[in-house]
């Protein structure tokens, strides 16, 4: 049974969590972004439900340990003051007033809270390899790694597609169980700067994972998702010709999803070797081979 929780009980929440916050070290930094990514830890913590962190082990547990993010809003000449705060299962983030008092909220804080092994090293800064992933080798190491994962690791994707959480965020649902979906803010966009919109389509179907699983019996989803994208950007004045429409591979959860943002958005996020346009999966699958994502070799 979902209950509501009101902006001023979520600021609250997160703000208490905050004051306990003990850094314990800098995980990574990215100029071009102003963004920073702490690890530290909550003190008095030994209270917390972690009820829906079942299947973690003990070892990818840490004990009251905590993922903050800080990121700097871009500039902006209006004074803004308004601040707001959201939460879904482990993740909280808010919009807050650190420095200045001429711009108002000028940075958005995210925490991660408990936060596990994963999500510690999916924040630290990584040294990266080059690899080539065949498809025999997707079916006997990626696959099975995917399937391995514990479903607590996506619950708050889940929490989504129920409107447990985040029900208020959606702009767009198709609530058809095969071909339907919902597109809402991704959690890196500030939810009100045009030039830089970022939504992202999650689909109510459970059974594709990431790219690798797409065949022809999928064309109607993604044409569905491609198609009403532009509804759900015209909500912020974002026209057709301004959206970029692409998947990630490999994705950072394995439920799959479509994001959309503003071409005008430059980021990591759009490199060659992860970024994959809808527009050119749909064609590779209905021109080239309807199995063509299970027999395409990957380097990332």
């Amino acid at each position: 049974m979902s209950s509501q929780v009101s902006l001023s009980e979520k600021c609250t929440s997160i703000k208490a969590l905050l004051t306990r916050f003990s850094l314990q070290e800098v995980l990574n930094e990215d100029t071009n972004t102003k963004t920073i990514w702490l690890l530290g830890y909550i003190a008095n913590s030994n209270s917390l439900n972690t009820s829906d962190m079942a299947g973690e082990t003990a070892a990818n547990l840490k004990e009251g340990a905590a993922v903050v993010t800080l990121e700097r809003h871009p500039f902006s000449i209006q004074n803004t003051s308004h601040s707001g705060a959201e939460q879904n299962d482990i993740y909280s983030w808010a919009t807050g007033l650190l420095s200045t008092k001429v711009f108002g909220a000028d940075t958005r804080i995210s925490l991660v809270f408990p936060a596990t092994e994963k999500h510690i090293n999916k924040y630290r800064r990584q040294h990266r390899k080059w690899i080539r992933e065949t498809p025999e080798l997707y079916r006997q190491v990626t696959r099975p790694f995917i399937y391995s994962q514990p479903q607590s690791r996506i619950q708050w994707v889940y929490n989504i597609l129920s409107k447990v959480d985040e029900a208020d965020r959606i702009v767009y649902e198709d609530p058809d169980p095969l071909n339907g979906f919902v597109i809402l803010p991704d959690l890196k966009w500030d939810n009100s700067t045009a030039a830089n919109m970022y939504l992202v389509a999650i689909i109510h179907r459970y059974d594709i994972k990431s790219l690798r699983d797409l065949t022809e019996i999928h064309l109607p989803l993604l044409k569905n998702i491609r198609s009403k994208a532009d509804i759900a950007a015209q909500h912020y004045g974002v026209s057709h010709d301004k959206l970029r429409l692409y998947v990630h591979y490999q994705p950072s959860y394995y439920h799959f999803h479509v994001h959309i943002t503003n071409v005008d958005i430059e980021n990591k996020g759009i490199s060659a070797d992860r970024a994959h346009l809808l527009d050119t999966i749909i064609s590779n699958i209905e021109d080239i081979a309807p199995d063509y994502y299970q027999r395409v070799y990957y380097g990332n």
